[in-house]
């Protein structure tokens, strides 16, 4: 079953600025990404530097493996005897299912739970929606069309970099819940997604406790 980083919500932020990290002790995280051909360099270096800097106050880093696709991706099928290593995809591809696109709302990205507590080891990020989500904000971000290259490209890395930390935070928690705020509320504004600062974005002291015990009882999700 899905889960995605969706488009729109209330603002609910709890700031846990300062809190000493739990998981300093724990090595780097090691995820390949696989990247469309169209999909440009700069701003993926960007997106992953973004879902970093969420995570980095709790402690947590990540080694990035990058690498061009060849063909057309999507979600591959994931099961008990998949690959322990976390894949990370940046495609075109719109979302399927019962929780991507739903009250009309678009995701930016989705990782499949194989059941209650057992997360799949891709997550999936949409290029084209996150494109998507940005013409549609104009409200938020003003006009794209005057907007230089470098600009585009910062901003659409923003929102791509957040939805992935969301994204990771329920593979890391294997858990498919919500919270009412922070960074694993179900659904964050555009003013959230492309704001300047990261706020609606924090990791709870809880949710960095759980992490650590899980990474630290679970040596494969953390590296190959």
């Amino acid at each position: 079953m899905p889960i995605a980083t969706s488009l729109a919500a209330v603002v609910f932020a709890s700031s846990l600025a300062g809190a000493a990290p739990v998981t300093a002790s724990l090595p780097p995280i090691t995820v390949d990404v696989t990247i469309a051909p169209d999909v440009p360099a700069a701003l993926v270096t960007l997106a992953l530097e973004e879902a970093d800097a969420v995570w980095r106050a709790s402690g947590l880093t990540f080694v990035w493996n990058r690498h061009r696709a060849d063909r057309s991706i999507s979600i591959a099928a994931s099961g008990p005897a998949a690959c322990r290593a976390l894949d990370v995809v940046i495609g075109h591809n719109r979302g399927t299912g019962p929780d991507i696109g739903r009250e009309n709302k678009t995701a930016l990205g989705w990782i499949v739970f194989d059941g209650p507590d057992v997360p799949a080891h891709e997550i999936y990020l949409s290029y084209e929606n996150a494109q998507a989500f940005m013409a549609g904000s104009r409200a938020v971000v003003g006009a794209i069309e005057q907007m230089t290259l470098a600009e585009r490209e910062t901003k659409l890395a923003r929102v791509m970099g957040r939805a992935l930390a969301h994204e990771l935070g329920h593979y890391l928690l294997a858990s498919k819940a919500h919270t009412p705020g922070g960074l694993m509320q179900a659904v964050h504004t555009a003013s959230d997604f492309f704001g300047n600062q990261r706020n609606g974005f924090e990791i709870d002291a809880v949710q960095r406790q759980t992490v650590a015990e899980r990474l630290r009882h679970q040596a494969l999700v953390a590296s190959r």
